[in-house]
């Protein structure tokens, strides 16, 4: 148990300072354009514009992430023991292929940056264009989960803690 909650938190750690620092970056250098000014496309999303739905969105979004972290160790569970046992960069890109995998390009709820979205999004939602501009908040969120994760792994003690010869 004490193994389980160890991975659990050291996996929502990583992946809540992930999702603050790359999703806020991606937001100003790429994806503003999509949810502010004269003509935003994402017009489905919460945004500070209306400062009304944007106090919902900033109320929940910690601990929505802290729930997607818990809930993505749990998927991950029996998955536990050979994750942790990989060397870091084995770890590092293998948590993050899953991640890009799973929890975008090929998740069951259409986005405009995902396979999903290709298929039932209208044009004016999903193009190229948007699909491009969205996929490197993702792809270095996904990689910075993934190092993230299997480097705090390997802080002393911490990966000790899965070694069942360690003491």
């Amino acid at each position: 148990m004490k193994k389980f909650l160890l991975f659990t938190l050291t996996l929502t750690v990583a992946h809540i300072i992930t999702y603050y620092v790359f999703g806020a970056l991606a937001y100003e250098l790429l994806t503003k354009q999509f949810y502010l000014g004269e003509n935003p496309t994402f017009l489905f999303m919460r945004t500070e514009s209306d400062p009304l739905l944007w106090q919902h969105a900033m109320a929940w979004m910690f601990p929505g992430q802290a729930l997607r972290g818990i809930l993505m160790a749990l998927a991950l569970l029996p998955f536990m023991k050979t994750l942790v046992d990989m060397g870091v960069v084995k770890r590092a890109l293998a948590l993050a292929l899953l991640y890009f995998v799973f929890s975008h390009l090929s998740a069951a709820g259409p986005t405009t940056s995902n396979i999903e979205g290709f298929i039932y999004f209208r044009p004016e939602y999903f193009n190229a264009r948007i699909f491009l501009l969205t996929q490197p908040e993702i792809i270095f969120q996904a990689l910075g989960l993934g190092f993230c994760f299997s480097l705090l792994i390997n802080i002393k003690g911490v990966g000790r803690q899965f070694d069942p010869v360690a003491k």
